[in-house]
């Protein structure tokens, strides 16, 4: 039914309307002559039907012969869009363009979205896939999957492992980074466990090596603590790479002080511009700043990713003031800089006691702080191994 439609579409048809005379005989000379109707109806003497664009050039002698005055209704099919339109020469040129371009566009890579990376940036995966050839607007029957997947992971050094599927316009790049677990560590340097900084030894367990302190034993910056040389049962010696764990109670100072005037960047006004995106080309409206925030947009229909889409700028524009603080803002600001600073200094590490104070004046506030901690101050240092020739 679906493929009698179209192609009473291709060929046009009229629908039309025939009142007066006699109804039965217009519809039997109609058969007689081959001239097809359908959609028929016939109510008060007044018949509705479609017929072919020929047959209704038959029509003019059944009606005489029946009586019937007939007028169209509706001229539908290609052949009348045609001939309404044969004068506008843009419209034509513009459907064939239409055309034309989604027969290509059908052909390219639309959009390429990057998923299983949590470290790894996807920009820098795009990037690595743009110079192997996997870029919008790219034929993608011409593109070598596998060999693209192996010349990329051979450039991420943290992939582990990547697949690249193209399902009609769009492609998906699912990867998996490279852990801990990946990662083998065969540099065998002979070294030294030394004290990364001054404390009192509370945990000393060597996993290789000769152990060089006690527990309890204070130790200052750069002393050895797990030497890399090792006594063999002959009175040798050999060297190996030092491991193991030095855990020590140590003390750590942290200040901060804050100004009651500070100077900020208060916004002024914002300005928006556009960005027109067509796959991997890019058209500016207007003068756009570096630092202007970009939100990208693209156009979807249906869950399909579309070609097209729009990059939208804001860019906000900021002027230099002053500000006063009052005490209690001085006092919060200093607090929350001394806090932050301490979140970083003190990740990884056990705080077994602190004392915090505060001096405040007209000037500003200043935080400080005095802690006992117990943290691992092993650290890895190479050997310098001479070698001497006695002759």
């Amino acid at each position: 039914m679906l493929v009698l439609k179209f192609l009473r579409f291709l060929s046009g048809y009229v629908s039309l309307i025939a009142e007066g005379g006699f109804p039965e005989r217009f519809i039997n000379l109609c058969r007689l002559r081959g001239i097809l109707l359908w959609e028929l109806r016939c109510k008060d003497g007044v018949i509705t039907a479609c017929m072919g664009r020929k047959d209704y050039l038959k029509i003019r002698p059944v009606a005489k012969k029946s009586g019937m005055r007939v007028r169209i209704k509706k001229k539908s099919g290609l052949p009348f869009f045609l001939d309404r339109h044969s004068r506008r020469i843009g419209v034509v040129i513009g459907i064939c363009f239409c055309v034309a371009s989604l027969s290509i566009l059908s052909t390219r890579i639309w959009s390429i979205d990057v998923s299983g990376n949590i470290c790894v940036p996807s920009e820098e995966i795009l990037e690595v896939f743009e110079e192997l050839g996997v870029r919008k607007g790219a034929a993608a029957d011409k593109i070598n999957i596998s060999a693209v997947e192996n010349s990329a992971l051979i450039k991420l050094s943290d992939i582990a492992w990547l697949n690249v599927n193209i399902s009609g316009s769009a492609a998906m790049i699912e990867v998996r980074e490279r852990g801990a677990a990946d990662e083998k560590d065969e540099d065998d340097t002979p070294s030294d466990i030394v004290a990364a900084r001054d404390g009192q030894i509370v945990i000393l367990r060597p996993f290789n090596g000769t152990q060089e302190q006690k527990i309890g034993n204070p130790v200052l910056k750069g002393d050895l603590l797990i030497s890399g040389i090792e006594e063999n049962k002959d009175l040798t010696v050999s060297f190996c790479r030092a491991k193991g764990y030095v855990a020590a109670r140590t003390n750590r100072k942290i200040g901060v002080s804050r100004s009651r005037e500070i100077k900020a960047e208060m916004p002024v006004g914002t300005k928006k511009s556009y960005i027109v995106d067509f796959l991997d080309f890019s058209i500016p409206l207007g003068k756009i700043s570096d630092a202007a925030y970009r939100e990208k947009r693209q156009l979807r229909i249906n869950g399909v990713t579309l070609p097209f889409g729009f990059t939208e700028c804001t860019e906000t524009r900021y002027a230099e003031k002053t500000l006063r603080l009052t005490q209690e803002q001085a006092k919060m600001l200093a607090m929350l800089e001394f806090y932050e600073k301490c979140t970083e200094e003190f990740r990884g590490l056990k705080v077994e006691k602190h004392e915090i104070s505060f001096a405040q004046d007209e000037k500003g506030c200043s935080v400080g702080g005095n802690f006992v901690c117990i943290e691992n101050i092993g650290e890895e240092r190479k050997m310098q191994i001479e070698e001497t020739l006695f002759k």
